[in-house]
């Protein structure tokens, strides 16, 4: 379809932030210092109060940490496809995709399986199993070690340590509590509608972020919206109403194709708009802005302001305590940097 972008003038919001490339840039696997190092398609950010960065290198099927001078190094997973558990270093993973850190342990969505990499470099499964011919389940809720999960993607976790998973393949929001009960948030049958709890559909949701009140924002991946479930699992749109790319209040923003989500300290959401190419922000009231990004006019590997900075394929985004936000930039095989311009 045709995307109308309207001229970006001198009051455009997003030259107010500069993006920069913290580390990669070719494709391939290498530690090192910022652009020496190299990644294989990576898809997940997270970051810890210390300013350390957490990449799920999917490519390389393995997990990668860039401390705040820019050294990139691997801290579990050899290259090899699996999903063995161990020590970090002869650890497995199937396709590592999102994260999250909580609490010196990092969260891993990895394709069927929610992993956990502890502060002593152990790697655990702690719910979800790899589907297989003799045991082909792909959902059920129950205890972690009955609960199956398809596809899963977006993972983040709540100040209470209950986990939160975009279910994506199999259109729900799953809950992981402390007392380690896996259950269904929201959703069911992939479709469209708002609603409480299982009554309300998502078509692919692949991204989640919880606010300090509990509600939790889901990016509706193929609804081209984003979703607020609140702490009674009401579900509704908070912003976007259908494919293209357009700034403005709540259901009169657009978005195509929306992948990762992040929420500051002040409630504010950042969107990695995946098919236009840009990374968008949402205010507490609903307002969306483009903070960075082609928008939607191609894709492209350029730093500077965010009015004029590429991406090619932006997935995950991780905003840490300061308001710098981090973005995997799979196809330019990348992590970008966003600040904005005090």
């Amino acid at each position: 379809m045709t995307i109308n972008v309207t001229d970006v003038d001198e009051s455009d919001p997003a030259a107010q932030y500069t993006v920069s490339t913290l580390a990669g840039g070719t494709q391939g696997f290498q530690d090192g210092q910022g652009s020496a190092a190299q990644f294989d398609n990576p898809n997940g950010v997270a970051v810890d109060a210390n300013g350390n960065v957490y990449v799920a290198d999917s490519g390389n099927k393995r997990i990668r940490k860039i401390d705040p001078n820019g050294n990139v190094t691997t801290i579990a997973g050899t290259g090899a496809e699996g999903n063995n558990d161990g020590a970090a270093a002869q650890a497995t993973f199937t396709f590592p995709d999102r994260l999250d850190y909580k609490d010196g342990n990092v969260y891993v969505s990895d394709t069927e399986t929610i992993r956990v990499i502890d502060n002593s470099l152990n790697v655990t499964t702690l719910t979800g199993k790899i589907s297989t011919r003799d045991d082909p389940t792909v959902f059920r809720d129950g205890t972690l070690a009955q609960a199956r999960f398809r596809n899963n993607k977006g993972i983040t976790i709540d100040a209470a340590g209950n986990i939160f998973v975009a279910d994506q393949g199999n259109h729900r929001i799953r809950k992981i509590d402390n007392s380690g009960n896996v259950t269904t948030l929201a959703g069911s049958s992939q479709g469209n509608s708002d609603g409480m709890g299982t009554s309300a559909r998502f078509r692919n949701p692949t991204g989640v972020a919880v606010d300090a009140n509990g509600n939790v924002f889901v990016v509706d991946s193929s609804n081209d919206r984003i979703r607020k479930i609140d702490p009674s699992g009401n579900v509704t749109t908070f912003a976007g109403t259908s494919e293209n790319f357009a700034d403005g209040q709540g259901t009169s923003a657009a978005f195509n194709t929306p992948t990762g989500i992040a929420i500051d300290s002040d409630g504010n959401l950042y969107v990695t708009d995946t098919n236009n190419v840009a990374i968008r922000k949402i205010d507490p009231d609903g307002n969306v802005i483009t903070i960075a990004g082609a928008r939607g006019v191609g894709v492209g590997d350029k730093d500077g302001t965010g009015d004029v900075a590429q991406f090619d394929l932006a997935s995950g985004i991780a905003v840490d305590a300061n308001g710098v936000i981090y973005v995997a930039d799979p196809r330019n095989h990348k992590i970008r940097k966003i600040v904005f311009n005090d």
